[in-house]
């Protein structure tokens, strides 16, 4: 699973960077990847955070060292990180009705801040999996967040104006690019 997380990342980093300097010929790649990772957050991050296989994820053996507050704040991280992701998406290709970070973030910056003091406390590796993914991804919901949606569109949409002319003339439509 951490291959599929970091594959995924990669090709989520390079799309958004590509949007970002020279337009959206990669849309498809940057919907994908950011997609795919916010569902792998959302539904596998109580077995991913918690260190179980895949294979060994329906077998009640794998879950009895684990408290049942680490498998709640493991699903709250991973709602909070996949609802993130989904508000990136929704800025970076400046569709309406963005209101994943409304849930997200907010949902994210408390589990971590309680992540955060609990690794200080104890030092555990899987405090120390969580805050990574929670500061990363946070701070790039945060920045994403932070500006207005139309911010990433590369090129803008151009205006069409139809002046009236006098019946015996024909339509002549204009075309202004809008500054």
């Amino acid at each position: 699973m951490k291959k599929f997380e970091i594959f995924m990342g990669v090709i989520a980093i390079i799309a958004i960077v590509y949007k970002l300097i020279f337009g959206s010929e990669l849309n498809i790649l940057l919907i994908l990847s950011l997609c795919s990772l916010s569902l792998f957050y959302t539904y596998l991050s109580f077995i991913y955070f918690n260190g179980i296989p895949l294979k060994k994820a329906f077998k009640k053996a794998q879950y009895r060292g684990i408290s049942k507050w680490r498998i709640i704040g493991s699903i709250g991280v991973g709602i909070g990180l996949g609802l993130t992701l989904l508000g990136m998406l929704w800025s970076l290709m400046s569709w309406p009705f963005n209101t994943y970070y409304e849930i997200g973030l907010p949902v994210l910056i408390l589990i971590g801040l309680i992540i955060f003091v609990k690794f200080f406390d104890g030092r555990s590796v899987h405090n120390f999996r969580i805050l990574k993914r929670v500061i990363t991804i946070g701070i790039f919901g945060i920045a994403f967040w932070i500006n207005p949606n139309n911010a990433f569109s590369k090129h803008k949409e151009d205006r069409v104006i139809v002046e009236e002319k006098p019946e015996k003339e024909k339509q002549e439509i204009k075309y202004f690019h809008q500054p």
